[in-house]
């Protein structure tokens, strides 16, 4: 109410909250590459410790900035990709994993 300077009431703000939550029909979640990355490393078959050097890479995406311009699905890819090419192991992005994307 003190943001709006008292134009609505309590019971109208929730009222004009509840219509929109309803819109959106209560989904207000956002997909993180942490799923994306769970999707794409099954397809791949990779090993365990693969999937653990992509979270890594995951991790330090986070803290850096300017890496919020990417979607969820390129960082995902890009450090299961790398993490591949770190351990010398061949990988091609075969129809399973595009049809995942």
């Amino acid at each position: 109410m003190y943001i709006t300077d008292r134009a609505y009431s309590k019971s109208e703000i929730l009222e004009c909250e509840y219509k929109m939550l309803k819109t959106l029909e209560f989904d207000t979640n956002h997909c993180s590459s942490y799923r994306f990355l769970m999707r794409y490393w099954k397809v791949s078959e990779s090993d365990v410790f693969i999937l653990n050097m992509a979270r890594y890479l995951l991790e330090l995406s986070l803290v850096e900035y300017r890496m919020l311009m990417h979607s969820p699905s390129i960082l995902a890819a890009s450090a299961l990709y790398l993490s591949m090419k770190i351990v010398k192991k061949p990988f091609n992005w075969n129809e399973r994993l595009s049809e995942t994307s």
